[in-house]
């Protein structure tokens, strides 16, 4: 027995090392459990209580690189979800166990040609942490990094479109420059190529939504001062609006010592929505006690002002406070109830306290005060300020 455990043993190690010598992977990810608190986030207009629950997840980042340079990368999600109290039961739901982006890249010369469902970051502005199946050609060095891309949008939408090959695809370049040492220019452009002809229930359709959308962000510092500064567009087929919408803002800020302070003023214009990751803690998805997911919206007009401070009270305890305004301007034409928002004014805060090296404690809370356009007064609509909180544990491997 000893030698059958002795012999099991260094076909392993031989194993081991044959795969090491053809491949490398390795295995990272994060974990999170989280609780949360909710009041008053339909601003008191309903009879909804207030809400609290628990969630949790594991994550797992697969990343292996052949002996050659070529490479593979994927992330494993498990028990992504809302506690139920049912126990095991939730091992039935088919999203259990999924894979949220899986993707290859092989170098060719200077380039590496890549394809799959990408993780796609381009800007928290304009779009983040979204998931494309691209092909892209990608070249980078010191200066610059660029990517030619095709992205599939829809290419199976119905039995008439699918007779011809008509799709939804998108095509355009990701660049950014480094243009100095403190100073960095990116540029997106895409343009969508709608080829489709009928809905989804084969009709007709009467239009597409072909169109282009971009961005510029620039990003630098000077003597010390922070600064960033973007403008995207969209095209109105692009967004299913009468206009194109328009968005930018500025930002500075200015380190001293373990105080941050940071101004972010901006504007959306003709229905131009923000990415959920731009934002603070109850506007813009950042975190899910957020009631407003998004900066802008369909048939609105955004500015606001926000003043952000960062304290590091020590290498383990960070500190965040945000104070948010933001005035709302509806079009006359959108569709919408008389209970339009006028205002936001958000007030919260978050604390971090890194545990361990990779373990960190999180809490959350803010409070978001609408003020409605006046023509909701005589229908007894509520304008009460939302509540708040979120408590998580962390992990990061």
């Amino acid at each position: 027995m000893k030698k059958i455990l002795v012999a099991g043993a260094a076909l392993l190690l031989v194993g081991g090392m044959v795969g090491s010598a053809m491949a490398e992977v390795n295995l990272s990810g994060d974990a999170r459990v989280r609780w949360m608190v909710k009041d008053s986030y339909d601003f008191g207009n309903t009879d909804q209580d207030t809400t609290n629950y628990f969630d949790s997840r594991v994550r797992v980042k697969v990343e292996a690189k052949a002996k050659g340079g070529a490479w593979a990368k994927a992330r494993i999600r498990m028990n992504d979800f809302r506690w139920d109290g049912q126990g095991y039961g939730m091992v039935d739901e088919k999203k259990n166990i999924w894979v949220d982006y899986a993707y290859i890249g092989v170098p060719v010369g200077p380039t590496t040609l890549i394809g799959g469902e990408v993780v796609w970051d381009v800007t928290k502005f304009f779009q983040w942490d979204v998931r494309p199946t691209v092909a892209a050609l990608n070249y980078k060095n010191d200066v610059v990094n660029i990517f030619g891309l095709a992205i599939v949008e829809d290419a199976d939408s119905n039995a008439m479109d699918n007779l011809k090959d008509n799709n939804m695809r998108a095509y355009g370049i990701y660049a950014k420059a480094n243009v100095s040492a403190d100073w960095s220019v990116l540029f997106y452009g895409l343009y969508n190529s709608d080829q489709r002809d009928y809905n989804d229930d084969l009709t007709l359709r009467t239009g597409d939504d072909s169109g282009a959308l971009g961005t510029v962000n620039v990003t630098g510092n000077v003597a010390g001062l922070g600064i960033v500064g973007e403008v995207s567009y969209m095209n109105s087929d692009v967004q299913g609006t009468e206009n194109d919408g328009l968005g930018g803002y500025a930002e500075v800020s200015y380190a001293m010592g373990a105080l941050t302070p940071a101004l972010n003023i901006g504007f959306t214009k003709d229905s131009f929505t923000a990415d959920g990751d731009f934002g603070w803690l109850m506007i813009g998805d950042i975190q899910p006690v957020a009631v407003i997911k998004n900066v802008g919206g369909y048939g609105m007009d955004w500015v606001w002002v926000a003043g952000t401070v960062d304290y590091a009270v020590s290498e383990n305890l960070k500190l965040t406070g945000n104070l948010v305004w933001a005035s709302i301007d509806s079009n006359d034409d959108a569709i919408a109830d008389i209970d339009r928002l006028a205002d936001l004014l958000e007030i919260s805060g978050e604390a971090v306290y890194t545990v361990s090296e990779g373990a960190t404690l999180q809490t959350a809370v803010g409070y978001l005060q609408p003020s409605y356009d006046g023509r909701a007064d005589a229908a007894g609509v509520q304008d009460d300020g939302a509540f708040g909180f979120m408590a998580s544990m962390n992990i990061k491997f």
